[in-house]
């Protein structure tokens, strides 16, 4: 005997199927080396960046992307052959493998500012990240300031300076051996997941910036549970104290022993920093 579907039957079979061909792929996204981007530097406006892998692909039209951006130290200006671990890599000898994981696992925005004067003029930098955000499609829940030395401190000092432009937060600070500002707006600090990277062997002043740094955000976040953890990064043992509330990591303070200034790049060698930043969202700037 044949059966006859109801009329509403059979059209929501018709509307499911009719739908089908707009269901997204679930399959991962491939990075194949012809399509692999690389740093460009724009003379105009003298910075550096690099765009992530696949962005002009149809597939990702409609996706936004995180935004690094990484301040340099004292003399730093025209160096980031060492930044491989924010996917640097010379379009000559494309073989890096730590540069071409970061690109794969973390498609970005990576903008590196240049300050040959050697002083970060925070209203540059300001219109200069505006003027990037325009032009592409960044996600301003992700967006993560990392800096080294004068950019170390530079990240506090820019962060407020922004917060101030236009109440906008970075999601992330990471601050390298800074040697000054120990404080930020209560926005940023209640919202802002900051971590503070220092050696023990660095200038007295610097560890105790880095120290009231910390001990600011913990006074801040007073009801925020602190944990404490040896570790070993790039040869150098140290000991991490963590401050979480509400299951999200609202602070950090890394020390690390027998180095003193030079920890520009060996945090990043176990990659358990980068996967740390990507994992840190803002809850509601979009």
């Amino acid at each position: 005997m044949i059966r006859i579907l109801p009329a509403c039957t059979l059209l929501i079979l018709a509307l499911l199927f009719s739908c089908s061909k707009d269901i997204p792929d679930t399959e991962p996204e491939t990075f194949n080396d012809a399509d692999r981007p690389f740093f460009q530097y724009v003379s105009s406006s003298d910075y550096y960046y690099c765009k992530p892998w696949n962005y002009g692909k149809d597939i990702n039209k409609k996706r936004k992307y995180p935004l690094v951006i990484f301040l340099h130290a004292w003399g730093g200006a025209g160096e980031i052959d060492y930044l491989s671990y924010l996917g640097y890599d010379s379009i000559d000898n494309a073989n890096n493998k730590t540069a071409e994981k970061f690109q794969s696992d973390y498609p970005s925005f990576v903008l590196i500012p240049q300050a040959p004067s050697n002083v970060w003029n925070n209203n540059e930098l300001i219109d200069l990240i505006e003027d990037f955000k325009s032009r592409y499609r960044i996600d301003n829940n992700r967006i993560y300031i990392i800096g080294y030395s004068i950019g170390g401190s530079g990240t506090y000092s820019l962060a407020n300076a922004y917060y101030d432009y236009n109440r906008l937060l970075f999601a992330v600070i990471i601050r390298l051996s800074g040697q000054r500002y120990t404080t930020v707006r209560d926005a940023i600090a209640k919202n802002t997941s900051i971590w503070l990277h220092i050696g023990l062997e660095d200038e007295p002043i610097r560890v105790d910036v880095a120290r009231d740094a910390y001990n600011f955000l913990k006074t801040f976040h007073s009801g925020a549970v602190e944990t404490s953890e040896s570790i070993s990064v790039g040869g150098y043992t140290g000991n991490t104290l963590t401050l979480t509330e509400n299951n999200k990591d609202v602070a950090r303070k890394t020390e690390y022993n027998n180095v003193g200034h030079a920890i520009r790049d060996f945090p990043f060698e176990d990659g358990s920093l980068i996967a740390w930043i990507f994992k840190q969202k803002l809850e509601s700037v979009n």
